[in-house]
């Protein structure tokens, strides 16, 4: 039996074929699960198609016809001219994006630069990586050169990931205030945190949006605390005290993980102007 990889690898190829007779891309990628081989029954068929100019809505229309496009959904971008398309095709769904090649490049060029450092950017470069080529394949491979992890990327995505409420210091005032929702959120943000920092000590691009396949994710992760999958889900599963302490000892040893490899970066955690670090506990006024 086919495996849903293989079907939608089949359906990919041959959405390519269409394109690249009326269309001409310069390279075509396949992204997400159907590309790193984890397609399951649920998933579709992603792509981006890159051109030195995006083809007009017509052209487009005609490669969708030649595939029997059903259930057809476009939109075009005005801040960069690409083109996204959703339809089906044998009851499955292809999301296609058309993107100028100059805009790739900038995305690439501000990211590596640590120009821009928002959670797209991230994402669009870890697919990038992942993909598989399926048209092009030299310039997905220069593109691949110039998006290695640069060491000021690294500074400035800790930087930015490096921020913790820190709730270990005031857990005996917070247990006492109803405050479990709020509680579940920083603990959802601190574990964010806690990857996108390992994930940038690792050189390894890392994005909160859709963050799934954790476990694989994680496992890319030389350097990181011991057991960081089991633990991480262990601050959802535990009761409060004992999710609080596990938060507290991987915040800690992430800040040592991050001090050894660079010393210089500025790893305090305060809160209201005091400091706040692992260890530390609020004290009640008498």
């Amino acid at each position: 039996m086919t495996s849903p990889t293989d079907r939608l690898r089949t359906l990919a190829r041959t959405a390519v074929d269409a394109y690249s007779a009326r269309c001409r891309p310069r390279a075509a990628l396949l992204v997400g699960s159907a590309a790193t081989g984890d397609a399951d029954r649920y998933s579709d068929v992603d792509l981006i198609l890159y051109y030195d100019e995006v083809p007009e809505e017509s052209v487009l229309a005609e490669a969708r016809d030649d595939l029997g496009a059903e259930r057809f959904h476009g939109r075009r971008s005005p801040e960069d001219g690409s083109y996204g398309e959703r339809y089906y095709v044998q009851g499955i769904q292809h999301q296609v994006a058309h993107v100028p090649v100059r805009a790739a490049e900038s995305e690439i060029a501000k990211l590596v630069g640590a120009v821009e450092l928002d959670e797209e950017l991230p994402k669009i470069v870890t697919g990038l990586f992942e993909g598989l080529p399926l048209h092009g394949r030299e310039l997905i491979e220069a593109w691949r050169r110039d998006a290695a992890y640069t060491e000021a990327a690294q500074r400035a995505t800790i930087e930015r990931h490096w921020r913790f409420f820190p709730w270990w210091y005031f857990q005996e005032k917070l247990r006492a205030r109803d405050a479990t929702v709020w509680r579940h959120d920083v603990l959802v943000q601190s574990a964010y945190s806690i990857v996108g920092v390992l994930a940038a000590l690792n050189r390894v691009y890392f994005s909160t949006i859709e963050f799934k396949r954790a476990r694989t994710f994680l496992a890319r992760l030389d350097v990181s605390p011991p057991d960081l999958a089991d633990r991480l889900e262990l601050l959802f599963a535990g009761d409060e005290r004992a999710s609080t302490d596990e938060l507290e000892r991987l915040v800690a040893e992430t800040q040592a993980l991050v001090a050894h490899q660079f010393p210089d970066l500025d790893l305090a955690i305060e809160w209201g102007g005091r400091p706040t670090p692992p260890g530390g506990r609020e004290a009640p006024w008498s």
